[in-house]
């Protein structure tokens, strides 16, 4: 089957639409960089060399690799969603619709469509490579009255996801963290050890109690993770601007997913995520969800007041998996060369 691009060189929001994929790419590297970049740097403050790093921890760098292989799989369990039935008039308006954007994708293989039981209106997309791609919806996405350009504008950000192995780039940058992790437990270790060597004897077995021990490793360790985890959102974040553009690319209209966006979200705020189960579920879906139900809001937040309030302000955004709804209209407006109509 013949694929083709809606926007073309010629179209006049085609400029607007690769500078931003241009720039989310951008993005992506500097957090391979700094990720890398710390590595690097804990090797030479440590004096070791990877092949070092050997053992039981290396568990933790086969472990997101095992999460990226089998990521279609656990996403649908953990949402409970199976396949589409195109029984349901429902359920089919989505299979033809996400069929519709897929032909002018440019991905050779088509995702199969799953639904979620979830109430929470919602979509996502996962899979390590092209043919184990999935694209799943809540029927919460069902009850809110999108139109179909609008569902197939959410569904063009997913499949943008799919096409540019967005999985593949997260969890990469999940074993280059956890590469960090070994190596900075393997220094401290050594770090403590050499210590040790230096003491009488009779200090030895008394050096670094191990409840003083625990809290060291507890202070490094919370450090390194934080920064880790603020390079990693910083990547999700880019390929999440990136997704809005690459499906504006697809269907041509970067406000169906403006609008679409902006429904999503009232809806969702509507009907927060309840303390408990709820709450732990979407702390685990929200990288992958078209919109972070936990924090996402069309509310403008005011102006911190003060240090302490910026500085609050500042630790929020760096924890954040999706760029401020707010700021995902503002560039999809710019792709379209002007302000969205609104509903």
């Amino acid at each position: 089957m013949a694929r083709q691009r809606v926007i073309g060189p010629d179209d006049p929001k085609y400029p607007a639409i690769r500078r931003r994929l241009f720039w989310t790419s951008i993005k992506t590297i500097l957090g391979y960089l700094a990720m890398g970049g710390l590595v690097a740097l804990a090797l030479n403050f440590f004096k070791l060399s990877l092949s070092a790093i050997y053992g039981f921890g290396l568990i933790w760098v086969f472990l997101p690799v095992v999460m990226w292989w089998f990521s279609d799989k656990i996403a649908l369990a953990m949402s409970k969603a199976l396949p589409a039935d195109p029984s349901n008039p429902e359920h089919k308006r989505v299979i033809d619709l996400v069929h519709e954007v897929w032909k002018d994708s440019g991905l050779k293989s088509e995702p199969p469509v799953y639904a979620s039981p979830d109430e929470r209106p919602n979509a996502f997309a996962t899979g390590a490579i092209h043919r184990k791609a999935v694209v799943a919806f809540t029927v919460g996405l069902l009850k809110i009255g999108l139109t179909d350009d609008e569902i197939k504008a959410i569904f063009a950000h997913e499949l943008s996801h799919v096409k540019h192995y967005d999985v593949a780039i997260n969890s990469l940058l999940q074993v280059i963290s956890s590469v960090l992790f070994m190596v900075v437990q393997t220094g401290v270790n050594a770090w403590l050890a050499t210590i040790k060597i230096f003491l009488p004897k009779e200090k030895r077995e008394n050096f670094v109690p191990g409840i003083v021990t625990s809290l060291i490793f507890y202070a490094i360790f919370w450090l390194v993770g934080q920064v880790t985890q603020i390079i990693q959102y910083f990547v999700v974040r880019s390929r999440e601007s990136g997704a809005d553009a690459g499906g504006a690319l697809m269907t041509g209209k970067p406000c169906d997913l403006v609008t679409a966006l902006e429904t999503l979200v009232k809806r969702n705020r509507e009907n927060p995520p309840k303390a408990g189960r709820e709450d732990a579920y979407w702390r685990v879906m929200r990288t992958i969800s078209t919109i972070d139900p936990l924090y996402d809001s069309l509310e403008v937040q005011p102006e911190p007041k003060g240090v302490r309030e910026w500085v609050k302000r500042i630790w929020r955004d760096l924890h954040l998996t999706h760029p401020p709804v707010a700021d995902r209209v503002t560039q999809l407006e710019k792709m379209n060369g002007g302000a969205c109509e609104r509903k």
